[in-house]
């Protein structure tokens, strides 16, 4: 089983233009519209190739969601998608920073590079 990018991004046209997006570069894609649920994904045995995390989730910070990605899963790249200036990054975390606005082709292309998809 390949693993999968998990997005979490609680705007749904944000969301769903990034997922076809994702898809059409190859990369298949778990959503999560809340720091909850990307939380619980992080924590489940789901394999991920990386985590891509807006840090303006309704229910928490994306901080939180990097935090628990940086605990439970050493080594998992993580981009970073802000209007703001991206978190420091946690020990041992390669965080990546995607500014708001993005494209949703130029963020999925970097996405399969980064996970050797493209």
């Amino acid at each position: 089983m390949s693993a999968s990018v998990l997005l979490a991004e609680d705007e749904f046209l944000i969301r769903a233009v990034l997922v076809d997006a994702l898809e059409e570069a190859g990369v298949a894609c778990i959503e999560a519209s809340t720091g909850k649920e990307a939380i619980a994904v992080v924590e489940g045995d789901e394999p991920l190739a990386a985590l891509i995390v807006d840090i303006g989730l309704p229910d928490m910070s994306g901080e939180k969601v990097i935090e628990a990605a940086a605990s439970r899963r050493p080594g998992l790249p993580i981009i970073c998608c802000s209007g703001a200036a991206p978190p420091p990054a946690p020990d041992g975390v390669t965080l990546h920073s995607f500014p708001k606005p993005y494209s949703a082709t130029d963020l999925s292309n970097f996405v399969a590079k980064l996970i050797g998809k493209g």
